[in-house]
């Protein structure tokens, strides 16, 4: 073994050593308060951002398309990938300001390795970016009525983080298994969200939305077979309906044509982002539609109250 290879792993494996779960406690830490449904005589719309790795670059696209023509969400929901994007756009960056962001962005800015613990990746640069991101700003203080979701490692359970401190509910909520480190909050591992809600749509309909827009950047999305070749038959079929039933209780599905790519590859980020984008003006027509449908029955509703 050479001398430079020995001082390497010698070096990783005492940073290693070193390396202590990041534990997250008191009444800064991201919670779960109770959801109450925003009400409102005009319709609420909103966007349910699922997971995707590098994909996820897709949903700046969505969001950018739907801006132009006139649709802004009212309530925004994330997981994984997902919700990274979403915290950013309820801090209120518009989609073009997230196309600039992604455009400067490098992996190094968000990504932090590690050689040796529970994953790659420690999750501590991206709490960090989604923080500055959003200025600090806990999530029940962000414009948009935002929540995300994580999955508990000790029972499989879906959590929803719509309290606390930003970038440390993202960081659970991005938390791939055997890739990141899993954070520790008020006592609880946490991983993906994606686990147990892939694309947030009955939280988002939880949250008071009359119209709900799902973006599915998953793998599915593109290869609709039940899984990758690594996943047994049962944990495909288990994915897959997750995920079905969430899009099934969408009013409008966006699937962009992504390309396919590792769960940490940049290299990609701008033409997911078109892919994104023109995904979102194809849908446009359709949801605002329905927006005037769905006003046209609240301005119905409220006519007979009044009489």
């Amino acid at each position: 073994m050479g001398k430079f290879l020995r001082v390497f792993l010698a070096t990783a494996l005492v940073a290693g050593c070193a390396l202590q779960p990041s534990e997250f406690n008191g009444d800064g830490a991201p919670r779960q308060a109770e959801i109450v449904p925003l009400r409102s005589e005009r319709p609420l719309v909103a966007l349910a951002l699922g997971g995707g790795g590098a994909r996820g670059f897709a949903h700046i696209g969505v969001i950018k398309a739907l801006e132009d023509a006139g649709i802004e969400a009212d309530i925004v929901t994330g997981a994984s990938s997902g919700a990274i994007v979403a915290a950013l756009y309820a801090s209120g960056r518009g989609g073009g300001e997230l196309w600039n962001i992604a455009l400067t962005l490098e992996r190094d800015d968000i990504v932090d390795f590690v050689l040796v613990g529970e994953g790659w990746v420690k999750g501590e640069a991206l709490q960090n970016f989604v923080n500055r991101q959003v200025d600090g700003k806990p999530i029940e203080a962000l414009p948009r009525s935002f929540a995300l979701v994580a999955t508990e490692a000790r029972n499989n359970r879906l959590t929803v983080f719509n309290r606390g401190n930003t970038g440390i509910a993202v960081r659970a909520s991005a938390s791939v298994p055997r890739l990141f480190v899993p954070p520790v909050i008020n006592g609880e591992e946490y991983l993906d969200g994606g686990l147990t809600s892939p694309v947030p749509v009955k939280l988002a309909r939880a949250m008071g939305a009359d119209i709900v827009i799902a973006v599915d950047v998953s793998w599915f999305a593109q290869a609709r077979n039940a899984g990758s070749a690594g996943m047994d038959q049962n944990r495909r079929r288990y994915r897959y309906g997750l995920l079905a039933a969430e899009l099934d209780a969408a009013d409008v599905v966006i699937t962009p044509q992504t390309v396919r790519t590792r769960m940490l590859d940049f290299d990609h980020k701008e033409q997911n982002i078109i892919a994104g984008e023109e995904a979102g003006r194809r849908a446009a027509p359709r949801i605002l539609d329905l927006i005037e449908k769905v006003a046209a029955r609240k301005r119905a509703r409220l006519g007979s109250a009044k009489k």
